[in-house]
């Protein structure tokens, strides 16, 4: 990322001594971790993190492997706690609005940190599901791609919603795989076509997925 803007971002930390302290963390809570694809990771420029998303854990969770700065919208109530709003604001955290009105806003954030180089996390699913696969596609990230001319790192993650589960706290594996780059759209206009894209890298995810259960048996 260009330092001449790093003032410019939202306050924002995690050193790589602070995220090797919390992969430590999440390898021992969830009696490991399976990592492939950090390779595809660009170590800069401007980028889309595209996630499904199980858990209110996943944006720190990827903000503790990804190998550099990640930023995600987090519900404003989550800052109401300064202790709290701290934590979550160091990994990359910006409150947003749920309200229709707050949404442009919320956009034009995204877009500026990309225009700054910055890292941003999107689940496409819109929210916390249990099946990426059963989800009706949304368009705001071909569209956010299409605008800032970001290319999209599709994220699979499975184990996530399992640390606090009724088998108790220690639960084994999170998985996280990391899928090759996708480039930005080349139409902005036609909304057909940003929901086409958006199917993309969806089926991206979904293939990652398929991928890691074919690996281990399809199980």
């Amino acid at each position: 990322m260009n330092t001449q803007h790093l003032s410019t971002l939202p306050s924002s930390g995690q050193p790589t001594w602070l995220k090797k302290v919390f992969q430590a963390g999440l390898r021992l809570a969830f009696g490991g971790v399976d990592v492939h694809g950090m390779h595809n990771v660009p170590p800069d420029g401007p980028l889309i993190v595209a996630s499904n998303h199980r858990s209110y854990l996943d944006p720190m969770i990827l903000a503790s492997f990804l190998p550099r700065r990640v930023y995600h919208m987090a519900k404003r109530e989550l800052f109401r706690n300064p202790l709290f709003a701290k934590l979550i604001t160091y990994f990359g955290a910006f409150p947003v609005d749920r309200e229709g009105t707050a949404r442009a806003s919320t956009f034009r954030m995204a877009r500026t940190l990309l225009g700054l180089d910055g890292a941003v996390v999107i689940f496409p699913e819109g929210g916390i599901v249990n099946s990426t696969a059963e989800v009706e596609v949304k368009e705001g990230v071909a569209t956010l791609a299409a605008i800032s001319r970001a290319p999209v790192l599709p994220v699979y993650m499975a184990g996530s919603n399992t640390l606090i589960s009724p088998r108790g706290i220690l639960n084994p594996w999170l998985v996280i795989r990391v899928g090759e780059l996708i480039p930005p759209p080349q139409e902005r206009n036609s909304r057909e076509y940003r929901r086409k894209f958006a199917q993309s890298i969806v089926d991206a995810i979904l293939k990652l997925e398929a991928d890691y259960l074919a690996a281990r048996g399809g199980s």
